[in-house]
């Protein structure tokens, strides 16, 4: 993702360039430079869809219901209260960021082509609202507003012209410092997959709710910049259709590049200006442009010189480089202090009388048990006892039906799985849950999410504060790289990574943050010998540095050797709890696994 975003941000000077190019050759040109301070103004709104849509993995149909409520404060405010642009403008922006706030909110409850039907919905109701209402002019709008004007002076057309642009850039630039910012990569993380965010610390609602806003907040900036240049507001110039042409903006410029919005901002907005001279054949324009884009460029025109293989292979060497002289790695894991959440005294993980249904089915019924602390306790079973379902309601990823979980002394039931992260909680899945378009080494540092402490503010205006965090989470996962021997993979994609390399990856991702308890989900399945001598290596490294872990495992000899303790899970209810020695010959452990109590000698041979 950082890589991507170093190539896209490079396409900026040169897109710089071309706007002050075409203000000095249009100058003369009324038209021309009508043409221009549309894409500019348009440009802003592009933006934030860009993010909405290619970052965060949500879209919108309703882009023009923010556009519109921006342009009618401007408009209202400035005709009938005498405010002055920015002033007026500010409340447009604000009411557009609240509202996008409460369409985000509505969002959670929807995916897919329903949320595109939901944020429709919006955009229609603005529309209705406006075109309706006397105090806002009814379907003839509001005439008559003052040009924009900074400080007391009015804006003439051509610095119109730069005035708008001037905006576009700051906006980019604000979006550039979110998008390689902690909040970028939270962005990222949801977009790729919402469960491995929610378990690695990222509060995927607050920052699905967070991307709708700053989407609304853009589109209602553009719209207090439309009325202001223009100099009315008409409810048909806010349609569906709006939305439409926002979302072509951001397609065909390419979807999660900031140069790629403006460049679609462009594209369409000069076609909605200058097509008016063939209206009939305009739309035609735009379905030839998205067919050819769609084969020939499907990141959109700016995947013309954003391509991430060569941006992988080339990060990919810069890490090898740079890890060069560094000599040689330490072997095992760091000897770090345990996170200094840890509770002192108590035991790390208590567990009482849960019990998880799903309708009928009773998965885990009555399980009760205490870790202590520095310990690696495994819990095992035969396929179907309920050992992840009891991961889950221990990680937040669902609520126990009944009982109670206690990390520390803190009652965590029903938390959300990133407030558990926040006590210094690490966990690992079944299926190595990866995010595919981000490398390794950002596939890492979204474990060191919790320990990140800059706000969105902070992100957006690339403050000291949020600088510094950066800084210190990519050193930390560099780190936890070098001493898992994937430092010369960190730039690689996960979706190129080996089987192996993604547990490993996993575990990396799993271990940033210095979590305190370690929840290990079948971490050695489907590993080579090899790769299961690397991980027996890792987690006794662990344990000596006094991580408390619970491990589900069915490789015994695994299990036998690296265990203080086994727990024991069969049909969700606990049949077995001691030490590997005793669980080894217990008859109901024996019976559950094959079957049959008289097969305790091949047991015994197999552990």
């Amino acid at each position: 993702m950082i890589e991507r975003l170093r190539r896209d941000v490079r396409a900026l000077p040169v897109i710089a360039l071309a706007v002050i190019v075409y203000g000095i050759v249009a100058h003369a040109s009324a038209f021309g430079l009508q043409v221009g301070t549309y894409a500019g103004i348009f440009a802003i709104g592009a933006i934030g869809l860009s993010l909405l849509l290619g970052n965060s993995a949500q879209i919108s149909l309703g882009q023009a219901g923010f556009f519109a409520l921006g342009a009618y404060a401007v408009a209202w405010l400035t005709t009938n209260g005498g405010w002055s642009f920015i002033p007026a403008a500010a409340v447009g922006v604000v009411a557009a960021t609240v509202v996008g706030l409460g369409v985000g909110l509505i969002a959670l409850r929807f995916a897919g082509h329903y949320l595109a039907m939901a944020t429709l919905a919006f955009g229609l109701i603005v529309y209705g609202v406006f075109s309706q209402l006397d105090a806002f002019g009814g379907v003839n709008g509001i005439t008559d507003i003052p040009p924009i004007d900074i400080f007391g002076h009015a804006l003439s057309n051509a610095r119109a012209y730069w005035f708008a642009w001037l905006v576009a850039g700051l906006c980019a630039w604000a979006t550039w410092n979110l998008l390689r910012s902690r909040t970028g990569r939270a962005f990222a993380a949801l977009s790729g997959d919402p469960l491995a965010a929610e378990v690695a610390g990222v509060p995927v609602k607050r920052y699905k709710l967070l991307a709708f806003a700053y989407a609304g907040a853009l589109a209602g900036l553009s719209g207090t910049l439309y009325a202001g240049y223009l100099g009315l507001v008409i409810p048909s110039a806010m349609s569906v259709q709006l939305s439409i042409d926002f979302l072509l903006m951001a397609v065909l410029g390419g979807s999660g590049n900031i140069s790629g919005a403006l460049i679609g901002a462009a594209l369409v907005a000069g076609l909605d200006v200058a097509g008016h001279t063939w209206e009939n054949w305009r739309l035609v324009a735009y379905g030839v442009l998205v067919v050819c884009v769609v084969i020939f460029f499907p990141g959109g025109l700016a995947g013309i010189y954003v391509r991430r293989g060569r941006s992988a292979r080339k990060a990919e060497r810069d890490v090898a480089e740079a890890s060069a002289g560094a000599g040689a790695h330490a072997e095992t894991p760091r000897a770090h202090s345990v996170s200094a959440c840890a509770p002192q005294g108590e035991s790390p993980l208590r567990v009482e009388h849960v019990q998880k249904r799903f309708g009928g089915l009773v998965a885990v019924h009555d399980v009760s048990f205490a870790l202590e602390a520095g310990r690696l306790t495994s819990l095992i079973g035969p396929n179907g006892a309920g050992k992840t379902t009891l991961f889950n309601a221990i990680s937040g990823v669902s609520a126990p039906s009944t009982g109670e979980i206690l990390i520390g002394e803190r009652s965590v039931t029903g938390w959300p799985a990133h407030r558990v992260v926040e006590l210094g909680v690490g966990r690992s899945f079944q299926n190595a849950r990866l995010f595919a378009d981000l490398t390794v080494l950002e596939n890492v540092v979204l474990g060191a999410f919790r320990l990140e402490r800059s706000a969105f503010v902070a992100d957006l205006l690339a403050l000291r504060a949020a600088r510094r965090d950066e800084h210190e989470a990519l050193e930390r996962a560099r780190a936890t790289l070098r001493d898992l021997g994937l430092e010369r993979r960190a730039g690689v994609y996960a979706r190129d990574l080996t089987f192996g390399e993604r547990r490993r990856v996993e575990l990396a991702r799993a271990m940033v943050s210095d979590p305190w308890l370690l929840l290990l989900d079948e971490p050695a399945a489907g590993l080579n010998a090899a790769e299961r001598a690397t991980l027996r290596r890792d987690v006794l490294a662990l344990r000596a540095r006094g991580v408390t872990m619970l491990l589900i495992e069915h490789d015994m000899r695994l299990v036998m050797s690296i265990s203080d303790r086994v727990l024991v899970l069969n049909f969700g209810e606990m049949i077995a709890d001691g030490t590997p020695e005793t669980v080894r010959n217990d008859p109901a452990v024996i019976a559950a696994y094959l079957g049959d109590e008289r097969a305790a000698g091949d047991a015994r041979d197999q552990t």
